[in-house]
């Protein structure tokens, strides 16, 4: 890879995880969860970067982009394994959305399925993140698994929808952009 390849490789990656972080803030309008954990679409530009780049470039911007969550999110930690479970871990899943997505077929069901798959992958962790380190905030008599499975779906549940229905409808727009091929166009000359 030559250095002008790298050069615009790490500038997309600065843009995408850029436009989802202003996501990810614009969406604070919605109310969080006491214990961290809001709904948004901050995951469409990751997977986004992730078809245009693939595995290794989306799961990198997937875990820059929860460090700078976790840092100018407050830098709220209740335990140290949830710096790993509920960040780097769940939001590097992104990148495996290129496990799901056809690169040889310009598909919108592969794309949202993408969506759909990481969606659940990031649920889990935190669903496990829950299990293992905060079954203490489970109000009594309440099994852990049950309140981290309803306390994260409750936002995750939306977010995931909300993604899907939001990558499925872009998807066409936006393809023509994703592809190398426009690259040597025009549009993108210095």
């Amino acid at each position: 890879m030559d250095q002008t390849q790298s050069i615009q490789k790490i500038s997309e990656m600065a843009i995408f995880i850029s436009f989802a972080f202003v996501i990810e803030v614009v969406f604070k309008v919605f109310p969080s969860m006491p214990q961290g954990g809001g709904i948004s679409m901050a995951m469409l530009p990751l997977v986004l970067l992730t078809y245009r780049r693939g595995l290794l470039v989306g799961v990198a911007s997937g875990m820059i982009f929860s460090m700078l969550n976790f840092i100018l999110g407050g830098m709220v930690l209740y335990h140290w394994a949830s710096l790993f479970l509920d960040y780097f871990i769940a939001f590097g899943v992104f990148g495996l959305s290129a496990l799901i997505i056809n690169r040889n077929k310009s598909s919108v069901v592969y794309f949202t399925l993408a969506i759909v798959f990481v969606g659940l992958l990031r649920f889990v962790s935190h669903y496990l993140s829950g299990v293992l380190l905060f079954a203490e905030w489970a109000p009594e008599g309440t099994p852990a698994w049950l309140y981290s499975l309803t306390y994260n779906a409750w936002y995750m549940v939306p977010t995931i929808i909300l993604s899907a229905l939001g990558g499925w409808l872009i998807f066409k727009r936006l393809n023509p952009l994703l592809t190398n091929d426009l690259l040597n166009q025009e549009i993108f000359k210095y």
